[in-house]
């Protein structure tokens, strides 16, 4: 299905309605807890969006909390990657070091039944929480613990000489472009695994029948793996994330290089001569849930109004100066060029239950052993 304008508007992929400051003053106030404000709160914010994002709401929250109740409330944002930091938050729990936690879905789904999160449901008025676009929650199946704030969407991103030459993932291991392409490992990073999903794609495989009951078949899915193995034959190299990724395409070394669509946007942006391609097999994409408030923290008030401001006209807004285009737009404001372009390009391929299945703890070592023997060595 391609994701087009309507279906934003109508809730048929995921999105948000707009939410300005002024739709969380007021109304909202009677459901939220009545504690007393507190001036300071720490937030673990993540990498990448989050913590851009983050960095720079601390002095408009500021403003906005002191206006709203008085008191100008100070946010220590704690950068890490979400594994790291949802390891440190079980390790100290009940006393966790942060009030607010930017985490993965699958991790804020294992904490529910441990009760480790206030919920933001319950914090909002049924008309606030109704703005939040249905289908996104359906899709994070985070329970009313939070709601959506981006996508993160996997492409090609193609020097400019090659315009015209590159339609699909499979041309990640086209002979033509022999140790000239790249894309992640997952050996080093969470996006490495973005690879298999879309060479499932180039083969046509069923990806959801490898995972069953903790046990995932290796037999089944070892094909797609030796897609992979082959695309890895004519890299240049496997990367390990955006900062790997850069300068290989800014010094020309890499022609083509499968990463985040809003990576490669900067990029461009930044001067390098590269295009997007959408690969003809689909969009890789997957909702990425705002922040999460501990159920421990001695500051909830704060807290959950900070998860607020993340969903907020005015997070929107920093968020395109920043040029962080995969902040979801929100209805009744105009959304960037760059999202209209995307909206109207990208075949989305929605894998949010195969990013949470091969890095969950059920099948993530089994998955990580079958792509050592087969993409790494070979096998």
């Amino acid at each position: 299905m391609k994701l087009t304008r309507r279906a934003v508007a109508q809730g048929a992929l995921g999105s948000l309605t707009s939410l300005g400051l002024s739709s969380w003053s007021g109304s909202s106030r009677a459901a939220m807890p009545s504690a007393k404000v507190l001036p300071h709160l720490v937030a673990y914010t993540g990498t990448g969006l989050q913590t851009d994002l983050a960095d720079k709401l601390v002095e408009p929250f500021a403003q906005h909390m002191k206006t709203k109740y008085g008191v100008p409330v100070h946010v220590q944002t704690v950068v890490g990657q979400s594994p790291n930091s949802w390891v440190a938050f079980q390790t100290e729990w009940p006393n966790p070091s942060g009030d607010v936690y930017q985490l993965y879905n699958e991790y804020i789904r294992q904490g529910i039944p441990k009760r480790y999160w206030l919920r933001l449901q319950d914090a909002c008025t049924p008309e606030e929480w109704a703005t939040f676009n249905k289908s996104a929650l359906v899709t994070m199946a985070t329970d009313g613990y939070t709601a959506p704030l981006s996508i993160s969407a996997y492409v090609l991103v193609v020097q400019d000489s090659l315009k015209d030459l590159v339609t699909s993932w499979a041309d990640l291991g086209n002979p033509k472009f022999k140790n000239r392409i790249t894309f992640d490992s997952a050996l080093s990073v969470g996006s490495g695994y973005d690879a298999i999903a879309a060479a499932a794609l180039v083969r046509g495989a069923d990806w959801t029948k490898w995972f069953a009951h903790g046990k995932f078949d290796a037999s089944a899915a070892r094909p797609t793996f030796e897609e992979v193995a082959r695309w890895a034959k004519n890299a240049l190299t496997l990367t390990q994330g955006s900062g790997s990724i850069s300068p290989l395409l800014r010094r020309g070394e890499a022609l083509i290089s499968a990463w985040w669509w809003q990576n490669g946007l900067q990029e461009k942006l930044a001067g390098t001569p590269v295009h997007i391609v959408y690969p003809k097999e689909g969009v890789l994409a997957a909702v990425d849930t705002g922040p999460v408030v501990s159920s421990k923290t001695k500051n909830p008030v704060a807290a959950l109004e900070w998860v607020k401001f993340f969903h907020s006209a005015t997070a929107s807004k920093i968020a395109d100066q920043l040029h962080e285009f995969n902040l979801m737009p929100r209805e009744g404001e105009p959304a960037p060029p760059q999202w209209d372009e995307f909206t109207k390009n990208a075949h989305i391929v929605w894998i949010n239950q195969f990013r949470e299945w091969t890095l969950g703890p059920d099948y993530n070592r089994q998955v990580l052993a079958l792509y050592n023997d087969v993409v790494i060595q070979g096998a």
